[in-house]
């Protein structure tokens, strides 16, 4: 059997890959050891639709995650899906995480925020982390939508996972995953206890 870019398109939709990918020499091994394996054969058409991904997220809401502590940034991800999952077509993004002094200043300024540097979980308490993200929205065309029923959607889902919602204090697309011993404290305790413990030199989670 001669492995023709045919042959190479059925591998690829039985493996899950792109079937108008690229013929190139990866996908041309790939191909001959897939028919090796199974005695010259073409490759079945695929029984099962595939799974929907589980990697990373769009480029801006990734760019965010990696502002905040290594703790957090795996359950904004999943976070993120559930609500692009229940929002759809609308689309979900972190499009505000770690916020240093400056830009802390300029959010104040601009009306964005109402918390001096660092009195912000975006702030990480004066540290290099943060622990909240702000969501925007978007239409599927890309225009940003500011205002709508996806903002509380966003909100429930969060706190059904444990994160709190800025909705407590005026503040919709604010979402916040704490240490797990700062998490039962009020806003403003828990900014301070996390200023304390950066200030001390003692480590913020747990």
């Amino acid at each position: 059997m001669s492995l023709d870019a045919d042959n190479v398109k059925q591998f690829q939709r039985a493996v899950g890959a792109d079937p108008d990918g690229i013929f190139g020499p990866a996908t041309l091994n790939l191909g001959l050891a897939w028919i090796a394996a199974h005695g010259g054969t073409e490759a079945p058409e695929p029984t099962a639709p595939a799974q929907p991904p589980t990697g990373l997220l769009d480029a801006r809401s990734e760019a965010t995650i990696a502002t905040l502590h290594p703790q957090v940034q795996q359950p904004f991800r999943d976070l993120l899906r559930s609500i692009n999952a229940a929002v759809a077509p609308a689309i979900g993004k972190w499009i505000s995480g770690y916020r240093g002094e400056a830009e802390q200043n300029e959010a104040v300024a601009n009306g964005a925020s109402k918390a001096p540097w660092p009195h912000s979980a975006h702030n990480g308490g004066g540290g290099k982390v943060g622990f909240a993200c702000d969501i925007g929205f978007f239409s599927p065309s890309g225009t940003y939508l500011d205002e709508g029923p996806q903002y509380d959607v966003a909100g429930q889902l969060a706190r059904a996972a444990g994160f709190h919602w800025g909705a407590d204090f005026g503040d919709r697309p604010h979402i916040c995953l704490r240490p797990p011993s700062l998490r039962a404290m009020g806003e403003t305790q828990f900014i301070n206890q996390l200023i304390y413990r950066v200030n001390n030199g003692l480590a913020v989670w747990p």
